[in-house]
């Protein structure tokens, strides 16, 4: 997916950049754990396969506090997030049809609905402490740029967890999402936004919310 290619995302602590060529080797190598793959019910796969993925992808980046403001030297401040130093995890959505094609719900004019899954991965790290707001920060702002840049409602919004990963599942309660469908078969829990009428803003909206967006061009060569 195309949508956030030139685009990166700052706040005061994380840096959301899109997935580029030289992020592959540090992701390939988190995703050859056997715990990271069970935990995001994910495939091994090799790295051209892994170049290949077509998601709306940014790795999560620590902002690092020796960079330059993003607003008066954008060029410096990526710079300053150009390698796997900084890396701590990745977030992606996946779009889904809400009904099948062939429902009776849904007409060939019109095509059905979308559903947003979400997924987040911080793999353990020198760099990343538990239970200190990075991820729910990484979700809020993934969340915010994903419902404007997609124009889905935070309804659209989900995430299929565990039934014993209670850390993922606090993460997605604290937010305000819900637990909804549960599939015994795959021991998952959907978990929903039911917390906002159709085209409402994400509540953390609402009070002083602000997040850089920088154009972020690729180097063909490196990216």
């Amino acid at each position: 997916m195309r949508l956030n290619e030139s685009t990166t995302l700052v706040n005061d602590r994380i840096v959301l950049r899109p997935y580029r060529r030289w992020h592959v080797p540090r992701y390939h190598e988190w995703m050859s754990s056997d715990e990271m793959r069970e935990a995001t019910a994910s495939e091994r796969l090799t790295m051209e396969q892994e170049e290949d993925m077509q998601k709306l992808t940014f790795i999560i980046h620590l902002r690092s506090p020796s960079a330059p403001s993003p607003s008066l030297n954008p060029t410096g401040f990526l710079a300053a997030h150009s390698d796997s130093s900084t890396m701590l995890g990745d977030v992606n959505l996946f779009l889904h049809p809400s009904s099948p094609p062939s429902s009776p719900t849904s007409s060939p004019s019109q095509p059905p609905s979308q559903r947003a899954e979400v997924e987040i991965m911080i793999p353990p790290s020198a760099l990343y402490t538990p239970r200190t707001g990075v991820a729910s920060l990484t979700l809020r702002t993934f969340l915010s740029y994903s419902s404007r840049a997609l124009q889905l409602p935070p309804s659209s919004f989900f995430a299929r967890i565990g039934f014993d990963n209670e850390a993922s599942l606090g993460l997605f309660r604290g937010l305000g999402f819900t637990e909804g469908r549960r599939v015994e078969v795959f021991r998952e829990v959907e978990v929903v936004w039911e917390g906002e009428g159709e085209g409402q803003k994400w509540p953390w909206e609402r009070a002083g919310w602000e997040v850089v967006e920088l154009e972020d061009p690729r180097d063909e060569e490196r990216d």
